[in-house]
């Protein structure tokens, strides 16, 4: 199947039931989405499909169709945005739950 993952056109043969989260993650090795309740409550898998949130665990990968997928791996051109969200959290002191590892 062909999915629009952060802008690029990418083949990811897998069976057209897998969640969403697991072709990230297991088959396009794109680790920043994680894991974390597996029924779309938590919000760790949460992706963008066509600008909108969406749980990645809770979507099949044939459920896309031609959407586009944005998630944390993105490239973008705000990195004196993340910058500054970066000596917020420093300044901040807030912890990493775990979430951002792989």
């Amino acid at each position: 199947m062909q999915l629009r993952i952060n802008g690029q056109m990418v083949n990811a043969d897998v069976e057209p039931e897998m969640p969403l989260l697991w072709v990230l993650r297991d088959v396009l090795n794109l680790t920043g989405t994680k894991y974390g309740c597996g029924v779309g409550a938590c919000g760790a898998c949460t992706v963008l499909i066509d600008g909108v949130a969406a749980r990645a665990c809770s979507i099949p990968a044939s459920a896309i169709g031609d959407g586009g997928i944005t998630t944390i791996e993105a490239p973008t051109d705000e990195g004196a945005l993340l910058a500054k969200i970066q000596q917020a959290w420093i300044a901040h002191q807030v912890p990493q739950c775990g979430y951002c590892q792989p």
